[in-house]
């Protein structure tokens, strides 16, 4: 049986599973507010899982009435988009746009366009340098955070005429409870910050990071032993996970059978 609750203090959402004896602690936080249809709940209710879920920063809208006429539009997350085209801006005809992933390209459809561009795994870096491969010595316009690390401009080439528009700004949540999680998932460096500037690492918590730059800033933090996944989408995010812990069991149970108890 499934229950759902709320923490009304620090705006935590929690699904509550149903125990499983083959793990001890199948506790796992990760630092996104998710939708009821979102793959990490529905996978991990299905396998047992305890699931803490809160993004620990806010986004506030930057408004601009600009908008750089450029060959390309580059986004660099799902807040970019939206709060790109929440402002309606004056497009140029013939206009391509390159996202970071396939999860980016999907909610860009959702503004009715098409990613000509669609980054591949999660290290950002290598992304930026295919991107910059594909698009030569056109000209690219970046809507972007305005603490951006802008790691996909700084591979781009000095031909390039590259325009950075601000169209959102993050803030570290001022007060969020420590989640009791065996798993910590991180879904950006700004998410690792607000943790650990309040938090430290547990003994035998495990960490998993979403992309190169989250497990980058973990690492300014001390933290070495970083699992990240193939790719952003949920699905894979999931799959890695219940595969690693269903293999721990299995060696568990292995190693039982090679040394039963007399």
């Amino acid at each position: 049986m499934q229950t759902q609750k709320k923490n009304n203090n620090h705006n935590i959402g929690t699904i509550m599973m149903t125990s499983n004896a083959a793990f001890e602690n199948k506790t796992i936080f990760i630092s996104r507010n998710l939708s009821p249809l979102s793959p990490v709940l529905i996978k991990f209710n299905q396998s047992g899982y305890t699931v803490h879920y809160e993004s620990l920063i806010t986004i506030s809208q930057i408004r601009f009435t600009h908008t750089p006429k450029t060959q390309w539009i580059f986004f660099t997350s799902n807040n970019a988009i939206k709060h790109f085209f929440a402002q309606d801006p004056d497009l140029a005809a013939g206009i391509k746009f390159g996202v970071m992933s396939d999860v980016s390209a999907e909610y860009l459809g959702r503004y009715a366009k098409t990613a000509d561009f669609i980054g591949t795994g999660v290290d950002i870096t290598k992304i930026a340098k295919d991107f910059a491969g594909h698009i030569k010595d056109e000209s690219v316009l970046f809507p972007q955070s305005i603490d951006s690390l802008q790691t996909i401009q700084k591979q781009l080439s000095f031909t390039n005429n590259c325009f950075n528009l601000f169209v959102y700004k993050t803030s570290i949540k001022p007060d969020f409870a420590q989640p009791a999680a065996a798993l910590l998932i991180f879904t950006s460096p700004a998410n690792v910050s607000a943790y650990f500037e309040k938090y430290k690492l547990l003994e035998d918590q495990k960490v998993i990071a979403i992309g190169s730059n989250s497990a980058n800033k973990l690492r300014t933090y001390g933290i070495s032993d970083i699992e990240l996944p193939k790719s952003f989408d949920e699905n894979t995010l999931v799959d890695m996970i219940l595969e690693r812990d269903q293999n721990s069991v299995n060696e568990a149970l292995i190693a039982v059978l090679k040394n039963p108890k007399k």
